[in-house]
């Protein structure tokens, strides 16, 4: 399921690019780009990841796994957030 974008992240210009499976491009004007996937965590739950490179190391991970994808990519936003925009 792809992600919907947060009303902050349409504000900023964002724009979402699907890269492969569940990983995705992030960019805006005057923010470096990134990249946010959902890794499978077992269960039937997701764990949200932020790269700063398509094939580099995550930079950032959810705390915790979530049951609902939905709830997963706005945790992956938020990482976004966090490490990039604040």
């Amino acid at each position: 399921m792809p992600p919907t974008p947060p009303f902050w992240f349409k504000q900023r210009q964002g724009k979402i690019e699907p890269v492969e499976g569940d990983l995705y491009r992030l960019t805006a004007p005057n923010l470096a780009e990134a990249f946010i996937a959902l890794r499978p965590a077992g269960e039937g739950r997701y764990q949200p990841v932020l790269r700063l490179a398509r094939e580099g190391p995550d930079v950032a991970t959810g705390s915790h796994a979530l049951e609902c994808p939905e709830d997963a990519w706005e945790a992956a936003f938020e990482l976004y957030r966090n490490y990039l925009v604040v």
